[in-house]
Parts: C-alpha cells; sequence; structure tokens
C-alpha cells in the first residue's frame, strides 16, 4: 500500500504557543489523518528524534492544527512534508524553495486568505515524496 505524503505550506506568520503548531486546511487534514483528535509520531529525518504530537479539533477557520512539534517556531516560510510510515507515524522534513516545491507537485487546494495574507496551499501526493526536491522535473 502507497504511503502518502502530505505537502503543505508554513507561512512566517503561524501562530501558536511558541510557534510550535502547524495549521492544515480541513479537509486534506481529514483526508490525511482521519477525523478527530489524535495523538500522532513524528520522526525529524534531518536528525532521527522522534516527537510525540497531536492532531487538534477542527478550527472555525476551517482548520485543524498539529501540534507540539518546536522545530515549527525556528522555520520561516516552507513547504513541510508529513510522509506516513504507519497508521500514526510520520516522517517530517521541510524545504524552503517553496517555488520548486509548488511547481514540482500538481492537484493544490488553497486554504482561505486570512487578516495576514493568502491562504496556504496544501496537496497530498499518493506515494513516497523525494526529500531532496531542488528541480522541477527531478
Amino acid at each position: 500500500m502507497p504511503m502518502p505524503c502530505l505537502v503543505t505550506e508554513r507561512h512566517e506568520w503561524e501562530t501558536g504557543s511558541d510557534q510550535a503548531q502547524l495549521q492544515i486546511p480541513l479537509g486534506a487534514a481529514a483526508q490525511f489523518f482521519g477525523q478527530g483528535r489524535q495523538n500522532i509520531a513524528v520522526r525529524l529525518v534531518d536528525t532521527g528524534q522522534v516527537i510525540n504530537c497531536s492532531v487538534s479539533r477542527t478550527y472555525q477557520n476551517g482548520t485543524r492544527r498539529i501540534n507540539g512539534l518546536p522545530i515549527l517556531g525556528g522555520l520561516g516560510h516552507c513547504f513541510v512534508f508529513f510522509q506516513r510510515t504507519s497508521a500514526t507515524t510520520y516522517d517530517v522534513w521541510w524545504n524552503p524553495d517553496v517555488a520548486i516545491v509548488a511547481a514540482r507537485f500538481t492537484n493544490w487546494s488553497q486554504a482561505k486568505d486570512s487578516q495576514y495574507g493568502r491562504g496556504r496551499l496544501v496537496t497530498i501526493v499518493n506515494g513516497p515524496v523525494t526529500r531532496k526536491i531542488s528541480r522541477i522535473d527531478s
């Protein structure tokens, strides 16, 4: 069975305690993580560190949130990748080259705009995604 990968944009102005939070548009969150709150384990592929996080309830702005991932606070504008490795475990990495990542994949959906700017892009790739993305045609 292919292990899907959620690719979601992280904006500079992410919210949450210590910016350890990432908003996921509701449709993509439901499709990728399923319904309702849940605990997940993420492995940061750069360090191998495993962090226990949660996928939140539904918020009025049409999102669910990944909570408890402190590394997010140090990231700027980038795409964050959640590659499923089991039912509740994910490899996580990011890529700051937003133009190349956006051009590399198809079937993007866009969250509604906020008071801070345009809504984030998100897509789910049906199968493994290569970590190094530096060209459109790779």
